[in-house]
């Protein structure tokens, strides 16, 4: 089997991510980690680090782990000739890489908040190239650590990752505040735990609709309005007001 080469653009968490994967992967060769800052060198082989952009990338395959905003100014800066220059964003476009010959995406849909080493193997990865034949590289480079593999163009990639939005970051911020209030209050989060796995459990095995429990979809207007009264701020008192409204229209044809 051939040797693939890599070279990653950038320094953040999923960078490392990607230099730890793909740096003990068999067959597989990292062979240049470009960042700005020396610092970082730490962080990874300090034999592959660079900070020069100038330096021609010598590699086949070019993962751009940068910001959203700095994909398509990083994407101009570096020099990768040879390389299928890939970004790893769920809401750029492709078009932003139009400055390479070669160019394609390979999202993994997964919250990388961790500095542990993850495991690849259940993350979905979806990707998408210029042709054909890029295409099927890098679906084959993706098969090659993940079991769930899609190709999805920019358009549906870009509401995936709204979705994941939600799925993510908006319920991560509501049990932030929900710790927040236990912790204002002299509860104890950590009793909220086990109810927050099952939740997740009732979601992922029975769907969102037939989950959904509580005093909104059950039109209970004085347990709702003896919850808004105990919240402190009108931040949390205009949110749960909202999602109270939301929950209470989508079922309403059950009162």
């Amino acid at each position: 089997m051939s040797m693939n080469s890599i070279a990653i653009v950038g320094t953040g968490r999923l960078a490392k991510q990607l230099f730890h994967l793909f740096h003990h992967k068999d067959n597989t060769q990292v062979t240049a980690v470009l960042g700005r800052s020396a610092h970082a060198r730490a962080s990874f082989n300090s034999s592959v680090y660079q900070t020069d952009f100038n330096i021609p990338l010598q590699a086949q395959y070019v993962f751009l782990a940068v910001s959203d905003a700095a994909v398509e100014t990083v994407s101009n800066l570096i020099q990768a000739p040879e390389a299928l220059v890939c970004h790893v964003s769920g809401s750029v476009p492709l078009s932003a890489l139009s400055s390479h010959q070669n160019r394609g995406v390979f999202y993994p849909l997964q919250t990388f908040g961790s500095e542990e080493p993850m495991d690849f193997k259940n993350i979905p990865v979806l990707v998408e190239a210029n042709s054909p034949e890029n295409e099927a590289k890098l679906s084959s480079m993706a098969q090659s650590i993940s079991n769930q593999v899609q190709v999805l163009s920019s358009e549906p990639r870009k509401k995936l990752h709204l979705a994941a939005i939600m799925v993510n970051n908006f319920t991560n911020y509501l049990m932030g505040m929900a710790e927040d209030f236990c912790n204002n209050h002299q509860l104890d989060f950590k009793l909220l735990q086990p109810l927050m796995v099952q939740t997740i459990e009732n979601i992922i095995t029975k769907g969102s609709a037939e989950a959904q429990t509580g005093p909104a979809r059950r039109g209970d207007h004085s347990t709702l309005q003896a919850h808004i009264e105990l919240l402190d701020k009108d931040l949390e008192k205009e949110i749960y007001t909202t999602l109270s409204k939301a929950i209470i229209q989508k079922y309403a044809h059950e009162l």
